[in-house]
């Protein structure tokens, strides 16, 4: 089967390198590196590789792209390679099995220190994603040691041949586990060392922490090298078999936050070495702090068990905690130190009540004194769905507006829509939200009338100043859209840029969910209309205001401007045009006053490439292109490189990547 399959990835790419301007190169070649070493020996260079996926998309975050792991059929050392592409929409799910290949360039995913590490990975070239064959058989891991990836000590200086690898590491006993607010890292032993195995998975539940002595048979999945060591991530549940101890156990209840008439699900999942008993999961819960009612749960498959308690009155105080225990008679709580310590949840009578008074902050704090409060609201839509998988638009009503979102379906919204949602007041970076736990709770009356666009300015955008306008429909007029820090959007990518009118400068975001990304940016200057969202990821929440334009048609250009000989109203350096490049590309940039000025290249070192400039210019609108050479005349290497102006009291650099 091996000899099969290496067959048949190598007739794959042997004919993929026909047709190839870049060179063909198997995964291990381009991991390959000597003990103690870390980085790609290619890193930069764009080359065609391809593989069978070993652990496939949408199980590690990856922003607003898509991340996931492919290996050489045969595995083995340097085996395997995590890529990466930067916009999720419309790339294709891929699982275990999946035969691929594409275009990417190699590069080195920074983990700063102590200690410092890198994590090889592959960035996607647009449009060279091929599927090869589906179906094929997953390949088996590579059984490893923990002191081989023991990351205690530097003991792993050998460790960067299992990098992206599909590993198994076998008996392991867990010795500490550090919980973070989606993730954790269990710090394990074997016979020969310690090892991190880190649980990220979207395929396994966020409550899901084995307690400090579970000893699993086995413990599998691919290697990520990141925050200073290497970790063992494992992809689903069957990645994980239990030796012996007590049942893992895992709870939640849905829906999160429960009104008067629904029915509460809670659920536990509940992992053992052998067998748990009938009746031997068992929920006990109790109301306003009365006594504690004990009763069975229902086996459901999958390790789950449910049971369903009701919701007849406002202010119910309801606590819970799961008790299982296995044949072996080891016993798990869930929480830990239940019952000194349980879950719950309110049962809520949603209040109706204007936007306005939904987002109240009397302490201003930056957090709405109604977060997690059930309340029904209705506005008229001044935006459609940011997104094309979920309900995720702004509503306003008079002069406050907010985003309403619910995850699990999407919801037609046109501006002007009448919409009323009964659903909990929510945050998320920043933004106050309405947040819909049902598709019933979110009703579409038809077209209203859409409330007048208000004039502001960059400064009104600024922080803590654009709290006042979050959600709500506006426009900054005659401002000019820079290209920092992302160049007008190609089609299927957004873009983050700054726009100016003179002294101040706001975020304007464009949404690959729109139709401007792929359209022309007309002219420098434009009014532009669209609604004020927010992206703060950090207490407190004051700042990262941008504007969202909804349209192509939101965009009034205006032209009249001499784009070569304009007196430029501030410094400016634009994104270089094309990037990547090979084998020149354009640099623009803007002076205010005249004075000596230098554009120069750097390389990922901070070394000086090449002088493109050094000489005394005046105000205005500036452009030098770059051949790819260094000061000697040599064409350099393909790569990340950064070019840097530096003029009177402006100085700012700027990356770009060399493909050849």
């Amino acid at each position: 089967m091996k000899f099969s399959k290496t067959v048949f990835l190598l007739t794959v790419m042997l004919a993929a390198s026909a047709l190839a301007q870049y060179p063909v190169v198997p995964i291990d070649s381009i991991q390959w590196v000597p003990c103690g070493g870390d980085s790609s020996r290619i890193a930069g260079d764009t080359v065609v590789t391809g593989g069978l996926v070993i652990a496939g998309t949408g199980l590690y975050y990856a922003g607003t792209g898509v991340t996931f792991y492919m290996e050489n059929p045969n595995g083995g050392p340097f085996s395997g390679i995590m890529a990466y592409n930067s916009d999720a929409l419309g790339f294709p799910p891929l699982i275990p099995g999946d035969s691929i290949l594409f275009t990417a360039e190699v590069s080195e995913y920074v983990s700063t220190g102590p200690p410092f590490v890198t994590m090889t990975e592959l960035l996607i070239v647009p449009n060279s994603f091929q599927y090869r064959m589906y179906g094929m058989p997953e390949p088996d891991p590579t059984n490893v040691l923990a002191t081989e990836i023991d990351s205690t000590g530097g003991a792993d200086s050998c460790g960067e041949q299992h990098e992206g690898v599909f590993i198994k590491v076998h008996d392991l006993t867990v010795d500490t586990v550090i919980n973070y607010t989606t993730t954790s890292v269990w710090v394990c032993h074997d016979s020969t060392g310690t090892c991190f195995v880190r649980e990220a998975s979207d395929s396994i539940s966020n409550d899901f922490r084995p307690p400090v002595g579970t000893v699993f048979d086995y413990v599998q999945g691919v290697i990520y090298h990141r925050f200073g060591a290497y970790h063992l991530q494992p992809r689903y549940m069957r990645d994980m078999r239990l030796g012996r101890g007590a049942p893992i156990v895992s709870s939640w209840h849905f829906p999160l936050f429960p009104l008067v008439g629904e029915l509460v699900t809670i659920t536990a999942n509940v992992v053992d070495d052998s067998g748990i008993p009938q009746d031997s999961v068992r929920l006990l819960y109790r109301i306003n702090l009365g006594s504690w009612t004990n009763v069975p749960m229902s086996y459901q498959g999958n390790d789950n068990y449910t049971l369903q308690l009701p919701s007849p009155v406002a202010g119910w105080n309801v606590d819970y905690y799961i008790h299982a225990v296995d044949d072996s008679n080891n016993v798990t709580n869930d929480p830990p130190e239940a019952p000194f310590d349980f879950n719950g949840y309110i049962v809520q009578q949603p209040r109706q009540m204007t936007i306005a008074q939904a987002r109240v902050d009397a302490n201003a704090d930056f957090v709405p004194d109604l977060l997690d409060s059930a309340v029904i609201l209705t506005g008229i839509a001044v935006s459609p769905n940011f997104s094309t998988d979920w309900s995720d638009f702004f509503m306003q009503q008079d002069n406050a507006g907010i985003e309403a979102y619910f995850d699990s379906s999407l919801i037609t919204v046109t501006p002007g829509d009448s919409i009323t949602i009964s659903g909990i007041i929510d945050q998320f970076n920043g933004k106050t939200q309405i947040r819909a736990y049902r598709s019933n709770r979110i009703t579409n009356h038809g077209p209203g009338h859409l409330p007048p666009v208000r004039t502001i300015t960059c400064a009104d955008l600024a922080d803590i100043n654009g709290e006042a306008f979050e959600g709500t429909l506006v426009q900054v007029e005659n401002v000019e859209v820079l290209e920092i820090p992302d160049q007008w959007p190609p089609l299927g990518y957004s873009a983050t840029m700054t726009l100016t009118n003179g002294p101040d400068s706001a975020t304007l975001r464009i949404d690959r969910t729109t139709d401007i990304d792929g359209q022309p940016q007309s002219e420098p200057r434009a009014t532009i209309v669209g609604v004020v969202s927010q992206y703060d990821n950090y207490s407190p929440y004051l700042g990262y205001y941008e504007l969202m334009p909804r349209y192509y048609s939101d965009f009034t250009w205006i032209s009249g401007i001499d784009d070569e000989g304009s007196i430029a109203d501030a410094y400016a350096l634009r994104q270089n045009y094309p990037n990547p490049f090979n084998p020149t590309t354009s640099i623009e940039f803007s002076l205010k006053k005249a004075g000596y000025m230098t554009v120069s290249v750097y390389n990922l070192m901070g070394q000086k490439v090449v002088e493109l400039l050094n000489q005394k210019l005046q105000p205005g609108k500036h452009m030098v292109v770059w051949d790819g050479r260094n000061g000697a005349g040599q064409s350099v290497n393909s790569g990340i490189y950064f070019y840097r102006l530096q003029a009177n009291e402006f100085d700012q650099s700027r990356k770009m990547v060399l493909l050849k």
